[in-house]
């Protein structure tokens, strides 16, 4: 059996599996350009009438289907035999005897096989390709181009999203970094990048990573950076100087009290879910070394991010206190948990079982046994 042709049309054009003669040939020009055209099209395949309009926009109809019938030939001369190029009235690429990567990477989208698409999207669609005299097949090339590209970025990105959901930040960052690298213009990317950066230590990079956004900008653009990219970058800069502190004085503990979550959504467990969380942020806010960020600080940044660590990156926290209040058969049970934001990982969790109304057991008396349970446990945590 003949073996397939390879044709690479992501990045640096490419045939393979004929002989080099062949190879050379079918790089060539137009032989090039119908290839493509016919790739694109796929297994849909295309009317000779649109090919013919494509190449020879101004030739009369008849000369310009000659031409195409010559093209046609020699393709399939070239290649070896006629099976590479299959149909009548409409032409398309025989898969049997033809493999492609831009099919492999539409395929790989397809199937949410993100990183196989990644690995596979070679460039950009037919990086250096050009026709001489061939206007409506450039703007074609150029259209299709765009279209790709445009795809990469989506894939990339939901590579990012994907690790950020995993609490992965490293590849989260490496994803980020990659599309930065891709559309180093897009201020909504470098802050992306900038964020996971910071979250897996690297603030030096993430600042670097907004002073190269912010001059690409310039010289590229002639146009001013998105304020919001120098604004993260000088949050970022606090936070690096109040975590160093000063060498002589113990730097406090950041912690956030997240507000507790209602597990059944009732009016009446969300009444107490929040009134527990003020009473925990107010018990938590006395206790010596322990600095707390506002209730109005937390809030809104928690509508706005479901990762803790992310949370705990904003605002420049330690330590996040989150928790549940449930209610069920005339009892509440509340869930309190303590979690390091630099890795996630939970460090201490308690459970009580209360009756919501007794008169010995408020939500003030419940919030401060919380908080000297997590002073018992951040006693022995500093004592390690």
């Amino acid at each position: 059996m003949t073996p397939p042709v390879r044709l690479t049309l992501l990045g640096t054009p490419s045939v393979a599996g004929q002989s080099r003669d062949s190879r050379g040939s079918l790089l060539q020009g137009q032989a090039l350009a119908l290839l493509s055209v016919l790739a694109w099209a796929s297994d849909r395949g295309i009317p000779r009438e649109k090919v013919v309009v494509l190449f020879w926009p101004e030739v009369a109809a008849y000369r310009a289907s000659h031409r195409l019938r010559q093209l046609v030939h020699h393709v399939r001369s070239e290649a070896g035999f006629d099976g590479v190029i299959i149909g009548r009235s409409e032409l398309r690429l025989d898969p049997a005897h033809v493999v492609c990567d831009l099919w492999e990477f539409t395929e790989a989208r397809k199937s949410g096989h993100f990183e196989r698409a990644v690995e596979l999207y070679g460039g950009p669609f037919l990086d250096g390709f050009f026709l001489h005299d061939a206007i409506e097949l450039e703007h074609w090339v150029e259209g299709r181009r765009l279209a790709l590209e445009r795809e990469y970025h989506e894939t990339l990105e939901a590579l990012a999203v994907q690790a950020e959901l995993r609490h992965d930040t490293v590849a989260a960052a490496d994803w980020w970094g990659r599309l930065a690298e891709h559309d180093p213009l897009s201020s909504g990317v470098t802050m992306h990048l900038m964020a996971a950066l910071a979250s897996t230590g690297y603030r030096a990079r993430a600042l670097e990573q907004a002073r190269l956004y912010q001059d690409q900008v310039r010289a590229e653009l002639d146009a001013s950076p998105n304020p919001a990219v120098n604004a993260l970058a000088n949050e970022l800069r606090k936070v690096t100087v109040d975590r160093a502190g000063d060498a002589g004085t113990p730097r406090p503990l950041v912690l956030g009290v997240l507000p507790l979550d209602s597990w059944d959504g009732s009016p009446e467990t969300k009444t107490l879910a929040h009134s527990l969380t003020e009473e925990l942020t107010t018990a938590v806010s006395v206790v010596p070394g322990i600095r707390v960020a506002s209730r109005s600080w937390m809030a809104g940044t928690y509508d706005g991010a479901s990762d803790i660590r992310v949370i705990g990156e904003r605002l420049g926290l330690d330590r996040l206190l989150e928790g549940s209040v449930r209610q069920a058969g005339g009892r509440m049970r509340v869930m309190v948990r303590l979690v390091d934001v630099g890795d996630g990982h939970q460090l201490w969790s308690q459970c009580y079982d209360r009756v919501p109304g007794d008169g010995f057991e408020t939500l003030e008396a419940l919030a401060l046994e919380v908080v000297e349970a997590m002073q018992r446990h951040l006693a022995k945590e500093a004592a390690r």
